[in-house]
């Protein structure tokens, strides 16, 4: 038996193995041959996958096989040795288990909507949004389906896509790879993502598995090829994550099949766990057309009203500290601490902080939204809130309603980052943005450090909370009196924001141990951290007893030492006085003329992209996945109607692909397909309506009457 000479394979060397004095020649050519399609393969990597190339190159692998003199093979993978023919009856029993009903691994992603429409056409209920037409369309689509698939027996347990078809398929463990051709040759599969844990298993299937060919073969018949390799857990599950969000439209996870080649490997039993775990991210984020109106509707009203903008420019003193205040339950332990320093420091008030600290007496230099809705001025509009707003400057989202900036003498306004109406009020991004989601504090945190600060503190900014303790500052609206608000909405938002605190996921604690988070405060954390690592010259401190900030230095309340002087805090509140101008915003009459002819082009592209006749079950999914990789497509980056229809049509897109996938009789998906691409199309077509109203407006000064059909 001959092992492989070389422990290290570079793509520039001529030969791989140098034939031994005893090598027969069968021998020689059957191991020249393994060599071949291993160096083929790192020339393949290197061109497509470098990240995996790179990581190969710095592993010292030796070759994982012997050949013997007739070109018998033995086999070295882990614990298992075995021959050619014993890693390929594996690769068939593994292949037998991904097929059969009983072993078969599918995602299913819950879809109670379909039976309680109701969950997805919620905010038509809200009073606060303009003109709102998605949730209809929601219902009326979800309804149909009803009407399609009327009984149980209609529809089906598990989401069916046609005969041998597979829209999305991860593969995790190459292995022998004799499964990678089986999967490729077997199904139609549009999107296929080969993950490894380990080099070893990777670098074996690169001496058995033709991945140019398999690739190529791919190619012809799917979207999106992926190979990832990485030994930490956390990065490999975002790369899969990512991968299947850069080719694919996220609800494609639906039905998703999972081949599971290395039942042995306790960091693939672990990766899948937090795949699982971070599945919902998919589901987050999207937006949709309602809101994003509302917002453009309140920037075209704000643009009329020549609110002043952050350009930027003012130059904060370099010993100018910031802190930036939530209403986390932190605030109540920190109060002290703010009154000793408050008169050296620029005090940033985000949200319903606004409300501890005026309950307890404390008095910010600025205070900070985002929220576009009229919930907003509700939740300011109380006797103590209004009182500090009258000689605060209050400095919000230009998407903010309107009569929340007339709360005070001293509005301001900035753009958000990836936001319809901000781009729509500035087409060429001349301005800076301000990355806002998802609550005030990360628009707090994130101008502070573009506004210049380099030493900021973090005060309430919890991101969780304690079983044993409250959710928020027991200064904070959510557990004052506040008279039971006008119209019980104050008291509404109280007892939901209750609700959703009721329990929460555990998350590495600032100090100790784990607190309890939501989806929210989580996705919050996230986000700030991002902000903090854009400034890596900044520093930002954590006091508080919540959730670990990466990139933010943990220090205790006691042991804080917060210096500055009043002088360096004036400077700074004049430097951002100064950031804010007047009439530099775009003509929003011209660009809305623009919007409006762009989105006539969509609704032609995408009537005929639904034109053609649908022959079989599995062509409704490619018709939906070409709708998402239109709307998502490079080139459609810097056009204006895409941010405003791209997230109802993924949510739309979601359903129909739910609604598809679960009619038990193919021809009845096909018929119903019909009807949802019409619907479709019928969605864009009552938007553009909406949106002309919006040019009226700012043409004019004032709203047409709505279309009475």
């Amino acid at each position: 038996m001959v092992r492989g000479r070389r422990d290290k394979l570079t793509m520039t060397q001529d030969q791989f193995a140098t034939p031994g004095d005893n090598w027969t020649p069968l021998q020689e050519a059957y191991i020249q041959k393994l060599y071949a399609t291993y160096q083929a393969n790192l020339y393949f990597l290197h061109a497509n996958f470098p990240a995996v190339f790179d990581r190969l190159m710095a592993s010292q692998l030796p070759a994982p096989f012997e050949v013997d003199a007739d070109a018998g093979v033995r086999i070295y993978s882990g614990r298992f040795v075995g021959t050619l023919s014993e890693f390929t009856d594996l690769g068939r029993a593994l292949f037998e288990v991904f097929e059969s009903e009983q072993g078969r691994s599918r995602v299913w992603v819950e879809a109670s909507y379909l039976d309680d429409v109701g969950q997805i056409t919620l905010h038509g209920l809200n009073p606060d949004f303009y003109r709102p037409i998605e949730p209809a369309f929601r219902s009326e689509l979800v309804e149909a389906f009803k009407r399609t698939c009327p009984a149980a027996a209609d529809r089906l347990e598990r989401p069916y896509f046609g005969h041998r078809v597979q829209p999305l398929v991860v593969v995790f463990g190459s292995g022998f790879g004799w499964h990678l051709d089986r999967l490729v040759d077997t199904y139609e599969i549009q999107n296929l993502v080969i993950v490894d844990t380990e080099v070893e298993r990777l670098n074996l299937s690169l001496y058995f598995v033709d991945y140019v060919a398999l690739y190529q073969r791919f190619a012809s018949r799917g979207r999106s090829f992926s190979i990832a390799l990485h030994p930490h857990i956390s990065i490999l599950s975002a790369s899969v994550l990512a991968a299947i969000q850069r080719h694919a439209p996220p609800y494609v996870v639906q039905g998703a099949a999972l081949f599971f080649h290395d039942y042995d490997s306790e960091p693939v039993r672990e990766l899948w766990s937090r795949i699982r775990a971070d599945l919902g991210n998919l589901f987050r984020g999207w937006g949709f057309f309602d809101d994003e109106l509302l917002g453009l509707k309140h920037a075209v009203e704000n643009s009329l009203a020549r609110r002043p903008v952050f350009v930027g420019g003012g130059v904060v003193p370099d010993n100018a500290i910031a802190v930036v205040v939530g209403a986390g339950p932190s605030l109540d332990g920190l109060l002290p601490v703010l009154r000793e320093c408050r008169d050296r420091v620029v005090v940033f008030s985000c949200g319903t902080a606004l409300s501890a600290l005026a309950n307890a007496g404390i008095k910010p230099d600025f205070h900070v939204e985002i929220e576009r809705t009229a919930a907003t001025y509700r939740v300011l509009d109380t006797p103590k809130t209004r009182a500090v707003l009258a000689d605060t400057p209050l400095i919000t989202s230009a998407i903010m309603y309107p009569a929340v900036l007339d709360l005070t003498p001293q509005p301001g306004m900035f753009l958000k980052e990836i936001d319809f109406g901000s781009n729509m009020l500035d087409f060429d991004s001349r301005l800076p943005r301000i990355r806002t989601n998802p609550t005030c504090t990360n628009g707090g945190v994130d101008f502070v450090l573009k506004m210049g600060f380099r030493e900021v503190y973090l005060f309430g900014v919890d991101l969780g909370f304690h079983p044993e303790g409250v959710h928020h500052s027991r200064h904070s609206i959510y557990y004052q009196d506040n008279g039971a608000a006008k119209e019980g909405f104050l008291a509404d938002m109280v007892a939901g924001t209750h609700w959703l605190h009721r329990d929460g996921k555990p998350i590495p604690a600032n100090f100790d141990g784990t607190v309890l988070s939501t989806e929210q405060l989580t996705y919050s954390r996230d986000v700030m951290q991002r902000s903090i690592a854009d400034f890596p010259d900044a520093r930002v401190f954590n006091p508080n007893d919540g959730a670990q900030i990466a990139g933010a230095h943990t220090v205790r309340p006691e042991a804080l030492q917060i210096g500055s002087t009043p002088a360096a805090r004036e400077a700074a509140r004049q430097a951002i006085a100064q950031s804010f101008m007047r009439g530099v915003l775009d003509d929003m009459g011209g660009n809305l003329q623009l919007l409006l002819a762009q989105l006539d082009a969509v609704i032609a592209d995408l009537t005929a992209l639904f034109d053609p006749p649908v022959t079989r079950r599995a062509e409704l999914f490619e018709r939906l996945a070409d709708m998402h990789a239109y709307f998502f497509h490079p080139q459609h980056q810097e056009s204006q109607i895409f941010p405003l229809m791209r997230g109802s049509m993924q949510h739309m897109g979601r359903f129909a692909w739910d609604c598809f996938a679960l009619t038990r009789n193919d021809a009845q998906a096909i018929a119903f397909s019909r009807f949802v691409f019409d619907l479709l199309l019928r969605f864009l077509r009552a938007g553009r309506e909406n949106v002309e109203s919006l040019h009226v407006l700012a043409t004019t000064g004032s709203l047409p009457e709505p279309r009475k059909d």
